[in-house]
This record gives structure tokens, C-alpha cells and sequence, in this order.
């Protein structure tokens, strides 16, 4: 699952967060869980990459450096095994978690090969290790075709060979498929059939390659699951139960990774003050993981679902079906690295033993995924390792207690990642306070009575359509004669809208900062306003804000072919206004050609 926007890409923060490390690193008094089982007392030593030396009594090198684990764990760097990657930044921050390896559920394969190949020449030091699917299979228009990339998708068994023949020339190091019509959270949307997901983990086995399947509903999981899936990636999204679910998944050797973390986003619970405000993760939280994390799903789900879930997982345990740790980051309420730590919660709460969840995202993940090099604390192995406060073998809340990270041997500079952070928040808490743009006290953005398209502050106007996420939409905009009430211009604004990308719109973007997409605080005023004439067609007006993170608010108008005011609140797209980054009007429903006349664009004082 992947419903985070693609208006926004995830652009990286330029963070350098590795240290020179030692030659040599010993933590001394510390216990030790190998990914296995938990070791009292032991003394570890990391020399290069790797793990030197693991016992009771180690003769330390003079140059090492020693740290006293006394009172604390030592854990193998955790995996989560469902993100969407759309940055290499993104795992420079799961990497400060403790998350040291992530399996890539669906991304674009130029950032994969572009991440994979500075794995293989060492360039990656300061994040997490990627394993990915790549490009997932699915029908057209189906779910993973809406994020602006090219998909080739498809229609019928005899795709599958074509398809999985093309994503392993790719590399992708494993088979994501897509069966998914919507209707478990009452969204409908295309789908493959039964015999094209039958076909694909055929073909993708024949070719030696695990094929792990979204599956949304009871009834689809138990087909996959006979037709031999390896793995699933989410439980089902819907209010269903099977007492010989956990049976068939045992049987059939799957595994199943639950991402209870964005299933309780899906079904409106659980309290994300509760992590969000913990003081081992805050501080190194930005705000736009505060925002991810406080964002609840735009997709609701049958009432029980999440119980249904949890005992579906009960049925699972009882079963010894292998149990993953993930948590589908960036998704609403969940964000890279920090969502670990509540999924481990999340499992537990669920049944799980907390060895058996630390195993979840360690042990379990490296030996179904074939990373023979990590995900355990053993001579030879890479050093990607966590030290934590306490005993989360115990309290598996102690995994946010992050003391120390090391990735392949190099500790990883968390208090830089964390000044950075606070400095993000306070930029963010000052934008509140932040003056006005110049020249914007009266409201007005833009009469259209020059001889060129300008506004009364901020960047202005440009063109803005879905050709940015691989659209074919277009739009022109020019002055023209006869505005609103006898005003002598107003803007045209023409285009197209086309099939290409499931997200589609096309018109005018007027930018209130002095660059494009910098916050502007326009709360002085706490409406919109214009004058429209129309096709009769139906328009809609966008406004992107910090607050609303990745996901622009809409809504809708439609303007007859006389002059009409349109007023739109603030409340309306869920803002205050003191970080307004763009507001767009134009088509974004309706296939064809489209008129737009617009004049008088303005904010106001609504009472």
C-alpha cells in the first residue's frame, strides 16, 4: 500500500550522518541479543566492517574505543520489510532509528540502481542497506499506477513471463504484486485477476525469484497463498475471519509481514501522541515526520478490521508462520525509522513475545531475504548494530531508547541528525509567527488590468499540470479583454485533460512565497476568493501547505458561462493559512478540453 502523493517527491536534506570510525570499537559489560536469543554480559569488539571478536573475557587493542554497555543491550541493526523509497536521504533517517536494512515494496527503478550501485562501491556507509521489488505488477489504472513513474502493466497470464523476465533484467531482487480492487475500503479501482497473479508467482518462481503479494482481502490472501505466494505484505484490509488461515499460511511456508502500524492509521486508531511525543524519538523528528505520523489515511475500512487483523496474526503465531517486522512508511501515521519501533510495540501488543518481535526485524528477515551477513551479532558479521537503554527483551519500548548506531562499523552521527531536526521545528513553530509577504495586506493576489500576468506578491503565476508525474494534461493561460463587474481584463486559461496518469489536473499555480513551494503566512486573512466563468465543466482549487504535508487540499466549483464569485474558507481545506505554498485553479476531473476565465483572485477576512 502507497497512498502517499505524488504532487511532493521526497527530496533530501543533504545530511552527512557518518563519523570516522575507530579502528577499533569494544563495548564491554553488555548483553547481547544476537538476533537469536539474549546474551548476559559479554564484551563486543567491531574492528572495519565487521564484528571481531564476541565473548566474556577479549583482550582490548590499546587504540580501541571503549564504551561501558553495563545496563544496556546490544541489538543487530533492525530491518523494517516494507518501505517505499523515494530517496536515498530516506535511508540516511531509517538508518538513525536503528533500521540498518529496509525491503523496498515499490520504487522507481533509476533511484534503485542509482542506490544499489553506490552500495556495491561503498558510497552508502551512512544508510540503511536496500533490498527492493522495483516496479510492482499490476493492471492498468490499477493501485501503484498513480505516483507519476511509467508502469508497464498487466492484462492477461500471458504478461506474466514478459513482465518478470523484464523486472529481473532490471534488479529487482524480488516479485511485488498487486491485487487490489479497492472495495475493502470502498475505493474502486482496477485489478488483476486470479489467473494473472497465478501466473506471475509461476513464472517469477521459475526464475528462482520470492514473489510477496498486497493482497486486500481475506479471500485473496488464501488464494495467493495456494498459489504458492511466498509472503504477504500486509494482512487483509477487511473484517473477515478464517480459522484455518494460519493453518494454510503454515502449510503453503509462507511468511507475513503485518504493517500494523499503518493498518491502525487505516482504521482511525491508536494515539500517535503517544510515540510521536516520546523523548527518545521526538527530538529527532522533523516536522514532516510529525505531520506523517499525526496524518490519519484518507481510505476507511470496515468496522473490526484491525481486531480482525490482530486475530488473524494470533492464528498465525499459533501456527509458527514466520512473522515480519514492517511498517509501509511513508504512508499516513507512519514515517521512516521511528514506525519501527511502533510496529515492535504494535506486535507485542498483539501476541507477540518480544524476542519474538526483536527476531521479527533481525534474524528472521535476513534468513527469508538471504542477507547472510547481518541481521545477527556473530564473528565475521557486518557490524550494523544498536545499542539501546535497558532490556527490550523485556519492554520492547526499550528499542526508542537508541543510546548508539553503527552501520558496517562506522557510528552513525545521530546529534548532528538530531540538531538539524530542532532546527526544522523551529523554523516550522516560527513560520506562525512569520511576517506577512510584502504588499499582501489587502488581500488582493491578482486583477489581471496589466499588459502581464502579475500578482501583488510572492513568485506568481505559472503553469502547473500532471506532465510533472508523467501526465499528458496540458494548460496555456493569456490576458483577454471583459473581466468581472466591467473590469477591463481578466485571465484565460485553456488546456486539456488527458489520460495518463491517474492523478490529473492542468491550470494555473500561484506561488505566495518568494520562491516556488516556500510557505507564506497569509492567516491575516482566512479565505479565498474569485470571480470565474466556466464550460460548464467542473474546476477545482488546490492549496499545498506545510501542514498538509504531502497531500494539497481540494475542492471543487463549477462556474456557469456568466461572471460568478466563488469564496472558499481556509477551514474548508483544513489549514490556518501561515504556511500557504501554492494555490492552483483549474480542471483536475474531467477528460477533455477546458475554458477557464478567472479575475479578482484575492484573500479575505470571512466573517
Amino acid at each position: 500500500m502507497l497512498f502517499v502523493c505524488g504532487f511532493h517527491l521526497l527530496f533530501g536534506r543533504g545530511l552527512n550522518a557518518d563519523q570516522k570510525p575507530h579502528s577499533v570499537t569494544a563495548i564491554k559489560n553488555v548483553r547481547v541479543f544476537d538476533g537469536k536469543e539474549l546474551l548476559p554480559s559479554r564484551m563486543v569488539l567491531i574492528q572495519d566492517e565487521t564484528v571481531k571478536s564476541l565473548g566474556i573475557e577479549i583482550a582490548i587493542p590499546t587504540d580501541a574505543e571503549i564504551i561501558d554497555g553495563s545496563g544496556k543491550t546490544l541489538l543487530p541493526g533492525l530491518f523494517d520489510c516494507h518501505v517505499h523509497i523515494w530517496h536515498a536521504d530516506n535511508l540516511k533517517q531509517a538508518a538513525i532509528f536503528g533500521v540498518t536494512t529496509v525491503v523496498d515494496m515499490f520504487m522507481d527503478t533509476k533511484t534503485m540502481n542509482s542506490i544499489k550501485k553506490a552500495q556495491s562501491s561503498g558510497r552508502a556507509k551512512n544508510m540503511a542497506w536496500l533490498i527492493s521489488s522495483g516496479i510492482l505488477a499490476t493492471a492498468p489504472g490499477g493501485h501503484g499506477t498513480q505516483y507519476g513513474m511509467p508502469i508497464p502493466t498487466l492484462i492477461k497470464p500471458e504478461d506474466a513471463g514478459p513482465w518478470v523476465k523484464a523486472r529481473a533484467e532490471e534488479g529487482s531482487d524480488f516479485i511485488k504484486i498487486i491485487w487490489d480492487d479497492g472495495g475493502t475500503y470502498k475505493m474502486k479501482q482496477p485489478t488483476l485477476d486470479g489467473d494473472t497473479v497465478a501466473a506471475v508467482i509461476k513464472e517469477a518462481h521459475a526464475i528462482d525469484k520470492m514473489v510477496i503479494i498486497h493482497a486486500a482481502s481475506l479471500e485473496q490472501c488464501r488464494f495467493a497463498l495456494d498459489a504458492g505466494v511466498d509472503g504477504l505484505a500486509h494482512l487483509f484490509f477487511n473484517n473477515a475471519h478464517d480459522p484455518e488461515f494460519g493453518r494454510l499460511a503454515a502449510e503453503k511456508n509462507a511468511f507475513i509481514i503485518p504493517t500494523l502500524a499503518v493498518l491502525e492509521g487505516m482504521h482511525g486508531i491508536g494515539n500517535p501522541d503517544s510515540w510521536i511525543k516520546d523523548p527518545n524519538l521526538h527530538p529527532l523528528l522533523n516536522p514532516t515526520d510529525i505531520q506523517m505520523l499525526e496524518m490519519h489515511s484518507p481510505l476507511s475500512t470496515e468496522e473490526g478490521s484491525y481486531e480482525a487483523a490482530e486475530t488473524a496474526l494470533k492464528q498465525l503465531l499459533d501456527a509458527g508462520v514466520p512473522i515480519l517486522a514492517g511498517t509501509d512508511a511513508p504512508n499516513p501515521g507512519t514515517t521512516y525509522g521511528a514506525s519501527i519501533h511502533r510496529e515492535l510495540e504494535l506486535l507485542v501488543r498483539a501476541g507477540l513475545p518480544p524476542v519474538d518481535a526483536l527476531r521479527a526485524a533481525t534474524s528472521l528477515p535476513a534468513e527469508i531475504f538471504g542477507l547472510k551477513d547481518r541481521g545477527r551479532i556473530q564473528l565475521g558479521m557486518t557490524a550494523d548494530l544498536v545499542l539501546v537503554e535497558g532490556d527490550p527483551t523485556n519492554d520492547i519500548r526499550r528499542t526508542r531508547h537508541i543510546i548508539d548506531v553503527w552501520k558496517g562499523g562506522r557510528k552513525i552521527d545521530r546529534e548532528k541528525y538530531r540538531a538539524a531536526a530542532a532546527e526544522e521545528r523551529e523554523a516550522r513553530k516560527n513560520q506562525r509567527n512569520a511576517p506577512a509577504p510584502k504588499n499582501s495586506q489587502s488581500g488582493l493576489i491578482s486583477d489581471f488590468e496589466g499588459d502581464r500576468i502579475t500578482s501583488e506578491y510572492g513568485a506568481g503565476w505559472s503553469i502547473s499540470s500532471d506532465t510533472i508525474m508523467g501526465g499528458k494534461s496540458k494548460a496555456e493561460y493569456k490576458l483577454v479583454e471583459s473581466g468581472a463587474q466591467d473590469s477591463r481584463g481578466a485571465l484565460l486559461v485553456t488546456g486539456e485533460i488527458n489520460e495518463g496518469a491517474p492523478n490529473r489536473w492542468a491550470g494555473a499555480f500561484f506561488t505566495p512565497g518568494e520562491t516556488m513551494m516556500q510557505p507564506a503566512n497569509l492567516s491575516a486573512k482566512n479565505a479565498l476568493s474569485f470571480w470565474a466563468r466556466g464550460d460548464g465543466k467542473t474546476y477545482s482549487v488546490m492549496i499545498f501547505a506545510q501542514s498538509l504535508g504531502f497531500i494539497p487540499a481540494m475542492v471543487e466549483f463549477k462556474p456557469g458561462q456568466e461572471w460568478e464569485e466563488f469564496m472558499f474558507p481556509f477551514e474548508d481545506f483544513g489549514i490556518e493559512g501561515f504556511d500557504i505554498q501554492g494555490i492552483f485553479i483549474g480542471s483536475s476531473s474531467e477528460l477533455g478540453p477546458f475554458q477557464l476565465r478567472l479575475d479578482l483572485i484575492k484573500l479575505q477576512k470571512n466573517p
